[in-house]
C-alpha cells in the first residue's frame, strides 16, 4: 500500500516495493497523486515531485468545479444466455417451473448468444411481432396468444433489471417497451356446466375440482396442501408463504370439510394428495389436469377453461350469492381490492334488483309516503314555462 511521508501533502507520495535482493522495501520512481471523489479513486503518475503537487491542485480545482469525474468502469461482457443461467441458480421463487421454461425458452432463442449490452429496443419490438406470427413448437394448429407473449417479455424484463443493478448493462432497453393489450373478461363455470362436469368425471377425481370451488385454492395451493395446515375442528386452511409472501388462512365451508374428511390420505401420507406411485411427494398437478380434468371438459363440451377457471368460479358464485367484495378479497387472498373488483361484473344479474330500485316504475320513499308505483307521469308529457327552455312538444301541441 501507498505510504504518505509526515509533514508532507496528504494525497502526493512515493510508492515502495519489495526488493529481490536484499527483501527490504525501497521506494519505486516517480510520485504519485491520489484523491478520492464518490467513493472512487483518480489515480494520477508523475517524473517529480513538484509536478505532483502542481496536477494536485489542478484536479482539486476541477472537483470544485465540478469538472473533473472519475473514470467509469468498463461493463463486463456477459451474454443472455449466461446471465439467465446464473439467475436462475440462485432462483427460489414459488414459480420455478414456469420460470425454467421462459429461461429455456430465452436461452435457445436468437437473443441468447447476444452479448447484454448489444440488445437495444429494436430488437425486443422485432422479436415480439415474429412471436405473434409464429406457431407453437409441437402445436401446428396455435399460435402464441398476447397473454403468452407478455408473460414471456415480462419474465425477460425482471432478468434484465437485475443485469441493469448488477452494472452488466447501461441504459434499460425495456424503458419504451410496450405489451400487448390483453382481453380482461374472466371466465367461470356455470351451474349446468358443473353439473355435466361431475356426472362424466371419475368418483375419485370429482372432489379435487369440488374443494377447488370450495375454497378458491391456486393450483399449487391446492395440491401441495399438507394436512398439518388442516384444521377441521376450527374449519380453516393454513398457508404458509404462498403467493404474495404472507401466511394466509382460509376458511373451509361445510361441503369443503366433508370432502377432506373423505379423505384417506392422512394414515398414509404428510400431503392431502400425495402422488400416484410415491406418497411422500405431492400429486403431480399438471399430470392430473392432462387426465382428469381436460379430458373431462371435452367429455362435457366445456371450452375456454382452464384449473384456474374453477378459482374464478369460486368467487363468482360468493358474489352472486350475496357476499361482499371485501369477504370475497380476503378468502382469495388478493392484496389489492382491485384484483377482487373483476369479479362483480362476471354475471350482471345480480344488479338487476339494484338498478331497478330508483327507476320510474318503482315506487320511492316510505311506505305510504312519495310517490306511488304509476303515479310518475312519462317523460313526454313533462313540460317547462315557455322561456326558460326552449319550447317542447307537448307545449307546441
Amino acid at each position: 500500500m501507498p505510504k504518505a511521508k509526515p509533514g508532507k501533502v496528504r494525497g502526493i507520495f512515493q510508492r515502495t516495493r519489495k526488493s529481490r535482493l536484499t527483501g527490504e522495501r525501497v521506494l519505486e520512481p516517480g510520485w504519485w497523486v491520489r484523491i478520492v471523489h464518490n467513493r472512487k479513486e483518480i489515480w494520477r503518475k508523475c517524473d517529480t515531485k513538484s509536478q505532483a503537487r502542481a496536477v494536485y491542485h489542478r484536479l482539486k480545482e476541477e472537483l470544485r468545479a465540478e469538472r473533473l469525474l472519475p473514470t467509469a468502469k468498463a461493463v463486463p461482457a456477459i451474454t443472455l444466455r449466461a446471465w439467465l443461467r446464473r439467475c436462475l441458480e440462485g432462483c427460489t421463487n414459488r414459480g420455478i417451473q414456469n420460470e425454467t421454461l421462459y429461461n429455456r425458452r430465452w436461452s435457445l432463442g436468437p437473443l441468447g448468444t447476444r452479448l447484454l449490452t448489444d440488445l437495444s429496443l429494436e430488437d425486443l419490438k422485432r422479436l415480439q411481432v415474429q412471436m405473434r406470427a409464429k406457431l407453437k413448437p409441437l402445436q401446428p394448429n396455435r399460435v402464441w396468444g398476447d397473454s403468452t407473449i407478455n408473460r414471456h417479455f415480462s419474465y425477460l424484463r425482471h432478468v434484465l433489471k437485475l443485469a441493469l443493478k448488477a452494472k452488466h448493462m447501461k441504459d434499460n432497453v425495456f424503458e419504451d417497451f410496450k405489451f400487448f393489450p390483453e382481453v380482461t373478461a374472466t371466465r367461470f363455470l356455470s351451474e349446468e356446466e358443473l353439473v355435466r362436469l361431475h356426472g362424466v368425471m371419475a368418483p375419485q377425481d370429482w372432489p379435487l375440482v369440488a374443494l377447488a370451488v370450495e375454497t378458491g385454492l391456486r393450483r399449487e395451493e391446492l395440491f401441495r396442501l399438507r394436512w398439518e395446515h388442516v384444521n377441521l375442528e376450527v374449519g380453516q386452511l393454513t398457508l404458509p408463504m404462498p403467493k404474495g409472501g404472507r401466511t394466509r388462512y382460509v376458511p373451509l365451508s361445510e361441503q369443503a370439510k366433508t370432502i377432506l374428511r373423505s379423505f384417506d390420505s392422512l394414515f398414509r401420507s404428510a400431503w392431502v394428495f400425495p402422488g400416484v406411485t410415491d406418497d411422500a411427494k405431492p400429486m403431480d398437478s399438471r399430470a392430473f389436469i392432462r387426465r382428469a380434468f381436460e379430458r373431462g371438459c371435452r367429455q362435457a363440451g366445456i371450452a375456454g377453461v382452464s384449473w384456474h377457471t374453477l378459482r374464478h368460479t369460486a368467487a363468482s358464485r360468493r358474489i352472486m350469492a350475496g357476499v361482499d367484495l371485501v369477504s370475497v378479497k380476503q378468502i382469495l387472498g388478493h392484496r389489492d381490492i382491485q384484483t377482487t373488483l373483476r369479479y362483480s361484473h362476471l354475471d350482471p344479474r345480480h344488479l338487476q334488483a339494484a338498478i331497478n330500485l330508483g327507476s320510474f316504475g318503482a315506487s320511492t320513499g316510505a311506505k305510504g309516503e312519495g310517490v306511488a308505483v304509476g303515479s310518475v307521469q312519462p317523460l313526454d308529457y313533462m313540460v317547462r314555462p315557455v322561456g326558460i327552455e326552449p319550447t317542447t312538444l307537448s307545449l307546441e301541441g
